[in-house]
């Protein structure tokens, strides 16, 4: 079973209108057959308008996005947005919108995902969200399930080469040392193999989760690059959507 943690769905992609059937081309493209889809990621993410656009979609799953600058609002629109639309995720996006992951701003709406016992998805190796920052929240949240998404250029020096960690940390040392991170290659990341087999150097496969960051990314792209790294095919159905599966609770067969 293949599921991608990371799908968007904007109402134009590339200049033309891009719906619900767009993006499961994509995921049809790749074998993928469920699909995390987040809200575009603005000021104030859409939580409400995606949940009209993915109804009646049962390959793809709902994942809240809220900026935590907005203070009480943003929780309410999260909690609202898992009890009333079904979402079981939620993403954070500290980079784009300006404020530190492990500072005080983030800490209400961590608090709620760990008391709605659902995964968080959220920006690292960037401003406000360094390795460093994201073991924080990890310690801080040990009942919180962090998927790490890890860009383009994640901060990985090769382990093999005996290099001290940057000041900000290595994300895959994260992944190793704390029980409740994952690391998310979304398309442009798993697509350079080298780039796998680096993080491989410090963290296992049961670690690893492909994602697409689609439409900008390609589903296939990222599965081919997780295939030329040569991993074999119990690491793939680990990589690919077992590890994720079970972080979103998702059943064989289930669509709900």
């Amino acid at each position: 079973m293949r599921v991608d943690f990371q799908t968007f769905l904007p109402g134009q992609f590339d200049g033309k209108p891009f719906g619900p059937e767009d993006l499961t081309a994509l995921a049809d493209e790749a074998g993928v057959e469920r699909f995390v889809v987040m809200p575009e990621t603005a000021e104030r993410p859409d939580n409400a308008g995606l949940a009209a656009r993915i109804k009646g979609e049962q390959r793809m799953v709902g994942c809240a996005s809220v900026n935590p600058t907005r203070g009480e609002e943003a929780v309410r629109e999260f909690e609202a947005a898992v009890k009333s639309f079904g979402f079981r995720g939620l993403r954070l996006s500290p980079f784009t919108h300006g404020y530190s992951i492990d500072g005080e701003v983030a800490r209400p709406a961590l608090e709620k995902a760990g008391e709605l016992g659902v995964p968080v998805t959220m920006e690292s190796c960037s401003e406000g969200c360094w390795p460093s920052q994201v073991a924080r929240v990890a310690e801080q949240f040990p009942g919180v399930t962090i998927i790490a998404d890890v860009g383009f250029r994640p901060l990985a020096p090769p382990v093999s080469l005996g290099l001290a960690a940057p000041r900000e940390g290595r994300i895959a040392d994260v992944a190793l040392e704390r029980p409740n991170v994952y690391l998310g290659l979304t398309a442009l990341g798993a697509a350079e193999t080298y780039l796998i087999k680096r993080l491989l150097g410090a963290v296992g496969t049961d670690k690893f989760i492909f994602g697409s960051n689609a439409p900008s990314g390609i589903p296939l792209f990222a599965i081919g690059g997780f295939q030329r790294a040569g991993l074999g095919e119990q690491a793939e159905a680990m990589i690919f959507g077992e590890t994720l599966r079970r972080i979103y609770r998702l059943e064989r067969g289930d669509r709900s």
